[in-house]
Order: C-alpha cells, then sequence, then structure tokens
C-alpha cells in the first residue's frame, strides 16, 4: 500500500513539472500568427470601411471573437485575402451539429 501512494505522488509531481516545463519554455508565436483578439479595434473598422467603401455591406458583428460577416463584391474579395491583417475569410455556410 505505501509503494502505490509513493508511486502516486512521483507520477502526480511528474506531471505537475512537465507541465511547468512545457508552459516555461514554449516559443513565443511570431506576431502575424497571433490571435485576432490581439489586433486593436482601428484595424477591424478600417477593414470594414473599406468593404463598404467598395459596394460590400456588414450585417453581422461578433463580439467574442473578433470578426464579422459581410456581403463582399467577388473584385475585392482578392484584395482582401491578400490583406496582412486578416487571418481568415470564409463563405457563409450551414453548420450541423453532430447527430
Amino acid at each position: 500500500m505505501f509503494l502505490v501512494k509513493m508511486f502516486k505522488k512521483i507520477f502526480f509531481l511528474t506531471i505537475v513539472l512537465a507541465i511547468f516545463y512545457i508552459i516555461a519554455t514554449r516559443p513565443e508565436l511570431p506576431q502575424s500568427e497571433t490571435s485576432p483578439i490581439d489586433k486593436p479595434e482601428k484595424v477591424m473598422d478600417d477593414v470594414k470601411l473599406q468593404i463598404v467603401n467598395n459596394g460590400g455591406s456588414i450585417y453581422l458583428e461578433y463580439y467574442m471573437i473578433k470578426g464579422f460577416a459581410a456581403e463582399i463584391p467577388e473584385s475585392f474579395v482578392q484584395t482582401l485575402e491578400h490583406n496582412p491583417n486578416i487571418n481568415s475569410m470564409e463563405e457563409d455556410q450551414l453548420v450541423h451539429t453532430m447527430k
């Protein structure tokens, strides 16, 4: 019984130390790969303004994540795809939960 308790303590300590090591030695992400949460509101406002100025419209804004849904003219989509401030773009689609 003593050996089982000792093994559990050693195992727990090993896990804690491994997690600490991973957290302490993880590399910092380059700026281009950081979360959109780090982007200032002005960047979002500039992109939305560009969309509206080029004939698009914003029809839904997300606040938990920095993002929005918009109707964008086909001619302006490629311009936005090359914008370094945009992490990703995708077409609206119907999403289902697993059944």
